[in-house]
């Protein structure tokens, strides 16, 4: 079947046809008046019928093919136009068969056609890519709706694609039916009987009658139902009514169910008056929106009107949130995601956070989403606090069609009546594509509000960078400015410039100016100039740098290179008995003076490192590991200092069930430890060495014993502490977990264990349990904070969490279907205190 999108031309189209018609010869085997009726019928459904009579014409203009419907497709070719004379249609079948009418459109103007650029996508968020389309086969399915399958859940095997079966062209209608009834005058309506197939665009309509008014619109009736090809979406209806030219589709009493988009599960929706769009969008009037399969026992959504974006999001305007038969909220819009974002700052809430705290009192907290689309889009902030009053705020996102600009922008107000006065948080961010090759960043933010309990002076934040970025060279020009209060400020200019000459060398030229300031009990003013100059040179032996920095400052810190040579070879002894690296720096240094180095030094510097290892070996049925570090130092003040560094691991299992771990560290300094630079090569006045043992009991994840200790060397006087932690699985959904230090010695032992427990409680429900168990305290459980979780209906989840050191109280409210997307509404979002699994 031919449709277009202009009236007009398809009247013409039509007069061309009855025409045509006229000229046509009789046939040799004239037909029956049931075959004429149907080659008159699919002329007329046609569109662009004279263009059989072009001998260039493309086979994108032809009328029609009709084919014999069959257990087995088999190829159907194109119609061609015939020589003069010729008929303009198909042969017509013989008498006694059940023939299947294929019905192509005259394809839609594509996006793009004009021939200029299409705009880059937006960096995020974006909505989930759809990627190319796939073919669709003109093969007919049976006359009731398809199962889709669950979000979440396998998706079955698909079946192979048929072959010998034509598919739609983009831009195309196709109708298949078992066969078609009508008047053979231009303008008269048609009807398609028999487990009609409508494709088109995105979408597939199906239903046992379907008839053609004529001129654009086609209506379906006896249990129509619309379904995606990709066959998870469908909608069904009483009757659906079709518009040829613009594709779209208005369904009455239309209900339906969807998989995309979600994680698990469907979303369940229905309204009065509903119709779609050719790019699978849909909208209605009374919507009702649940993913619960027993709204009753679960939750549902109601509201004025509903639009939604496949693979984006579900707006419902006027939305009232229904717990089983209570109404408990309504939001003049609502907006569920149906989309990743990527970006948790853009996390929009369904509806409202609700809680208590001491310093805070009760409060609720709103985010009322807005935008159209991807391009801008954000919600609104408002809270309210019985203590400490009213906060208001805005999130908004922009983003240019261009791709060449992006904005984001936080405000938000809090009133403060418990201090006085007003508190502002503001974020501001904008990135900036000026050409391919140059890019821009600003952000300026700024904080007065840091919460219940925090007092500290407002600080602000204002940073520039602009990048000009080619093949082998960029640029990098960045300001950067923060304060806080009055009390101190820091500014700085940067300036780097790397070049990849070849693939062997490189080298990076940066300049930085900065200066700081101080106000508190005394001023002071710092000033501060670095350049840096760093060449890189890698062969297949060994890897070479060279460095050049300078800082001129009036403190008299930091350490001038002037400049450095380091070398670092791949082959040092590659086939030892186990991995030796090394590496050579030497240099000239100069350290300046000032208030932070009274005394000026200049002087060359050497230092040669090896690392020796790591060893691996067994011994005696035990895991054995080493590494040793070594670093020798020389100056030209003729100093030497050297270091050495011993790190090994004995790891022994004795049985099945018991592993003992045995670590020994030790470092050795030889030579002056603070000289002769002050900011250089610094070491301790003495040596280290510590012993740790760690032995685990365990039964596979029954539970898990660890006892640990740990002692320095020389012996400390005093009792090392003991370390324990005790894991245990009572059941397959239950967790116990016991750690603290025992310490030897009259008067001490146990001081403080913590307890973390997570036990079922109740069907579909889950008790988590933290607290502090103090053995001599006079309260024996302390900061204790309880977590509560149910699943009602295998649809949502109620999470309660109780906190007694903040003396607050949380409640959240999630939706299974979206677990890991912004279509969460939590209330307060606790989330879980007590791990699930623990590692052995």
């Amino acid at each position: 079947m031919l449709f277009g999108r202009r009236g007009n031309r398809g009247v013409a189209a039509i007069a061309c046809l009855l025409a045509f018609l006229g000229s046509v010869p009789a046939l040799a085997d004239a037909p029956t008046d049931a075959d004429r009726s149907q080659a008159l019928a699919l002329l007329l459904f046609g569109r662009q019928t004279c263009a059989a009579r072009r001998a260039n014409a493309p086979v994108a203009t032809q009328v029609a093919q009709v084919t014999e419907e069959s257990p087995s497709p088999s190829p159907t070719p194109i119609v061609t136009p015939g020589p003069p004379g010729a008929p303009g249609i198909p042969g017509l079948p013989p008498q006694g068969h059940n023939p299947t009418y294929q019905f192509y459109a005259t394809p839609r103007p594509q996006p793009g056609a004009s021939g200029e650029p299409s705009a880059p996508p937006v960096p995020t968020p974006t909505p989930n890519p759809s990627g190319s389309p796939e073919p669709v086969f003109l093969e007919r399915g049976g006359e009731t709706p398809p199962p889709i399958a669950p979000a979440g859940r396998a998706t079955p095997t698909p079946s192979p694609e048929p072959t010998g079966v034509p598919t739609l062209a983009p831009g195309y209608v196709a109708v298949i039916s078992d066969r078609v009834q009508g008047g053979t005058k231009k303008g008269q309506p048609s009807d398609a009987i028999g487990n009609v197939h409508i494709y088109y665009g995105e979408d597939e309509i199906v239903g046992d009658h379907a008839h053609f008014d004529g001129v654009r619109t086609i209506t379906i009736t006896g249990h129509p139902f619309l379904v995606n090809h990709r066959h998870d979406s469908i909608l069904t209806a009483d009757s659906i009514s079709f518009d040829t030219i613009s594709e779209t589709a208005k369904l009455t009493g239309g209900t339906g169910e969807t998989a995309e988009g979600i994680q698990i599960g469907f979303v369940h929706f229905k309204a009065t008056d509903l119709h779609t769009d050719p790019d699978g969008s849909a909208h209605g009037l009374d919507p009702y929106v649940t993913t619960c399969e027993n709204p009753r026992g679960g939750y549902h959504i109601t509201g004025k009107s509903i639009d939604v974006v496949p693979g984006d999001k579900i707006v419902i305007n006027k939305a009232v949130l229904w717990l089983g038969a209570a109404a408990v909220f309504y939001l003049p819009k609502l907006v569920i995601p149906l989309r990743t974002v990527e970006d948790q700052r853009a996390r929009p809430q369904w509806f409202p956070e609700v809680g208590y705290d001491q310093y805070e009192g009760a409060w609720i907290k709103i985010h009322v989403p807005f935008g159209k689309d991807q391009y801008y889009y954000g919600y609104y902030i408002l809270n309210y606090f019985t203590k400490a009053g009213l906060g208001i705020g805005y999130v908004g996102f922009y983003a240019a069609h261009s791709g060449r600009r992006s904005v984001s922008v936080n405000v938000y107000e809090q009133n403060n009546p418990l201090e006085g006065g007003k508190t502002y948080n503001a974020a501001i961010a904008e990135q900036e594509n000026f050409t391919q090759h140059l890019r821009g960043n600003f952000q300026f933010a700024y904080q007065s509000n840091y919460g219940a309990l925090t007092n500290v002076p407002p600080n602000e934040t204002a940073t520039a960078a602009i990048v000009h970025q080619t093949e082998r060279t960029s640029q990098n020009y960045s300001i950067n400015h923060s304060s806080v209060g009055t009390q101190s400020s820091t500014s700085s200019f940067s300036f780097t410039d790397t070049r990849q000459f070849n693939q062997f060398l490189n080298q990076a030229v940066s300049l930085n100016i900065s200066n700081s300031s101080t106000n508190f009990e005394t001023s002071s003013f710092q000033h501060t100039t670095e350049f840096d100059y760093l060449m890189h040179y890698t062969t297949t032996g060994a890897d070479y740098q060279l460095e050049y920095n300078k800082t001129y400052t009036d403190q008299g810190f930091g350490i001038n290179k002037i400049p450095e040579f380091q070398v670092r070879p791949y082959d040092f002894f590659q086939h030892f008995i186990f991995p030796i690296s090394a590496q050579l720096t030497v240099g000239e240094y100069s350290q300046p003076s000032g208030e932070g180095s009274p005394t000026s030094l200049a002087t060359w510097r050497g230092d040669a490192g090896v690392v020796l290892g790591p060893a691996l070996a067994k011994v005696l049925g035990s895991d054995f590991q080493a590494t040793v570090n070594v670093d020798q130092y020389a100056y030209g003040t003729g100093d030497l200092k050297a270091a050495i560094q011993q790190q090994m691991s004995l790891t022994t299992p004795i049985g099945s069930h018991v592993v003992n771990s045995l670590t020994y560290n030790e470092a050795n300094y030889n030579g002056p430890a603070l000289v002769p630079f002050q900011f250089l090569d610094q070491q301790p006045t003495q040596n280290l060495s510590n012993a740790q043992d760690l032995i685990r009991l365990f039964n596979d994840d029954v539970y898990s014993v660890a006892l640990g200790w740990s002692t320095n060397f020389p012996l400390n006087a005093n009792a090392q502490p003991v370390s324990y932690q005790i894991t245990a699985r009572p059941s397959a959904r239950s967790v116990v977990l016991l750690s603290g230090a025992y310490v030897p010695g009259p008067g001490l032992g146990f001081e403080t264990t913590n307890l973390q427990l997570s036990t079922p409680f109740g069907r579909d429900a889950a008790l988590q349990f933290v607290s502090d168990l103090q053995w001599k305290g006079p309260e024996f459980f302390s900061n204790k904070i309880i977590y509560y979780t149910r699943v009602i209906g295998n649809c949502y989840q109620v999470r309660v969490l109780y906190s007694e050191a903040s003396r607050s109280v949380n409640v959240g409210l999630s939706l299974l279907a979206f677990p890991n997307q912004t279509a969460t509404f939590a209330i307060g979002q606790p989330g879980s205190i007590v791990p699930s699994t623990f590692n052995f």
